[in-house]
């Protein structure tokens, strides 16, 4: 997270939540090995101020995130800063929380009229009570394979493969260590992922060109994302597709960027095969912010300058409305 007004400060979020500063976080090296010698701050309600302590660091104008995960990417976050009165990057409150959450963002990618694999969610308390049968219901409604996730996380981590009963019993296993409630779907096999990001706010949103990750047979691990030059090495843009099928998937990209309220940047991520097309998720806070997929129209520079114009016009917005409703006369009786 950046906050900035003179100048842009570094604000790095650790796996416990605490909050440090320093000068070296200009550096991805400085917070890379995970060990601090910078000043531990916080933000305030009700104050748009960076804090050390009691002391005011620097006013806060607008935070860049550039984050992943649970309390960073899943509206928590978001609203802290609302409270601060802070525009903040990327979509608000319940955009995020929505993409987050495999689930629900599914449920509103089928009210939208978009594709997605068929699933099956199961809760830890359902699970427990009845593994059997939970088993059944997953092996008769959807068949092997089947990719097992947790519903609130991001990142590749916790999921799995199953293609069979052993293996996925494993699997499901797996994903409730990491949240009560797992997904399980439908596992294609000779596919093609294609991802394609959106950035705007409102009816002003453009769809970047598509990419498609190679050299690897059935999904990213956290290994994957986050190791090497993923853009250059495991990446292919524009996606080896049809003219048809790229048409198709940045206009159903800019459909699933609307129908979960997104703003400023979102990649959504698609598996294509037989010429058909299913969402698989969107993702608010993308890596490298997309930067990658928007070469071809704007720098980095720029596309930061876009998100910062969102993240303002949502604050302004947000001002322009009542927030406090003061009856005007007493209601009598009640």
């Amino acid at each position: 997270m950046s906050a900035c007004r003179d100048k842009n400060t570094g604000v790095y979020i650790d796996g416990d939540g605490v909050w440090w500063t320093s000068d070296g976080f200009d550096s991805v090296n400085a917070v890379k090995n995970k060990k601090f010698s910078g000043r531990r701050v916080h933000i305030r309600p009700g104050e748009p101020y960076l804090y050390c302590k009691n002391k005011r660091l620097t006013k806060i104008d607008a935070a860049l995130l550039c984050m992943h995960g649970v309390l960073g990417e899943d509206g928590a976050l978001q609203g802290l800063l609302e409270m601060c009165g802070i525009p903040y990057t990327g979509s608000g409150v319940l955009a995020s929380a929505v993409g987050m959450n495999k689930l629900y963002s599914k449920r509103i990618f089928e009210g939208a009229g978009i594709d997605v694999l068929p699933y099956e969610p199961i809760s830890r308390a359902e699970y427990e009570s009845d593994t059997h049968a939970v088993l059944k219901r997953l092996t008769e409604k959807l068949g092997y394979p089947m990719i097992v996730k947790p519903c609130n996380l991001g990142s590749s981590i916790g999921i799995s493969i199953a293609d069979d009963n052993n293996a996925l019993y494993k699997a499901i296993r797996v994903a409730f260590e990491w949240d009560d409630t797992v997904l399980v779907e439908k596992a294609l096999t000779d596919f093609t992922e294609v991802n394609c990001a959106v950035l705007g706010d409102g009816d002003g949103v453009i769809a970047s060109e598509t990419e498609q990750p190679v050299g690897w047979k059935s999904f990213l691990t956290f290994k994957d994302k986050y190791s090497g030059d993923v853009k250059s090495s495991r990446h292919k843009i524009p996606a080896d597709v049809s003219a048809e099928i790229n048409d198709r998937i940045q206009e159903l990209a800019v459909r699933a960027f609307g129908a979960v309220g997104c703003s400023g940047v979102a990649r959504i991520d698609f598996l294509v095969k037989d010429g058909n097309i299913y969402v698989n998720e969107i993702n608010t806070i993308p890596g490298s912010l997309a930067n990658a997929l928007f070469r071809k129209d704007m720098d980095f520079s720029r596309l930061i300058d876009r998100l910062i114009e969102c993240a303002k016009r949502r604050k302004e917005k947000f001002d322009g409305l009542k927030r406090v409703y003061t009856p005007l006369e007493p209601i009598i009786g009640k």
